[in-house]
């Protein structure tokens, strides 16, 4: 009776009493162990020190290029010249596309403006493009080492690192074709030193254009006069014959 009581107890035994049989196994199967020895022959493992665990430098080592004395040689007998001997030179920078174009007057005077608030030149490229506006004092785009320093009726005097530079005008003769650009200033001359008398004063323009004007009236006002001379004289001529000539007595 007892055996089967006990038989009954296991089959009505829950998952959760099973587990609880199982842990307990596993903990007295580590009990048992323990009693055995289960563990006493593992060693201590020593602690790492902080230098084991840093990676050692390397020892340094000479400098291969060495001092600038032992290429003393190299120097006062350069490779590169035909008598190996040196040389002097002069270190300059560069000059790029900019400087290039800034040292370059190429353009086209088409036009001046002067008056008493603004005095100015039309300039326009001599490759092409849009025409553009510069102010006495002021440099054009693309050419900023020339400043305009002077406008006068047909011309545009320009200043750069070289000296001065002139644009005249452009003008079209028989063939179509412009004339040059830029043409260097000549140099004033020297003055001179003996004593020369004054020159005339020139005849103002004012006074001769209204004289030209005068005459110009004038000979047209004679050839009216001479028109109508010619027309009466016709008339005339024509009016005599027809007085002459009477219609005949009936």
């Amino acid at each position: 009776m007892a055996e089967r009581s006990l038989l009954q107890r296991f089959d009505q035994a829950g998952p959760l009493t099973w587990l609880l049989a199982v842990a307990a196994g596993w903990a007295l199967l580590l009990w048992i162990a323990a009693l055995l020895g289960m563990g006493g022959r593992v060693a201590e493992a020593k602690p790492a020190t902080d230098e084991a665990a840093l990676p050692q430098p390397r020892p340094a080592t000479p400098d291969r290029i060495g001092p600038l004395a032992q290429y003393a040689e190299a120097a006062a007998r350069p490779l590169f010249t035909q008598d190996r001997r040196p040389r002097s030179f002069l270190a300059t920078a560069p000059e790029g596309d900019g400087a290039a174009q800034s040292q370059s007057l190429d353009f086209i005077l088409t036009g001046v403006l002067i008056s008493p608030q603004v005095r100015l030149a039309v300039l326009q490229p001599s490759g092409g493009g849009e025409a553009q506006r510069v102010h006495v004092g002021k440099s054009p785009e693309g050419a900023a080492g020339w400043r305009l320093v002077e406008v006068q009726p047909r011309r545009a005097i320009f200043e750069g690192a070289g000296g001065q530079s002139a644009l005249d005008l452009r003008t079209f003769g028989d063939a179509g074709a412009p004339p040059g650009g830029a043409t260097p200033v000549p140099p004033p001359p020297p003055p001179v030193a003996t004593a020369s008398p004054p020159p005339p004063p020139a005849r103002p323009a004012a006074a001769e254009e209204p004289q030209d004007q005068e005459a110009r009236i004038e000979a047209i006002r004679k050839r009216i006069e001479a028109r109508r001379a010619q027309l009466r004289a016709g008339q005339n001529g024509s009016s005599a014959p027809a007085s002459s000539t009477q219609p005949p007595k009936p």
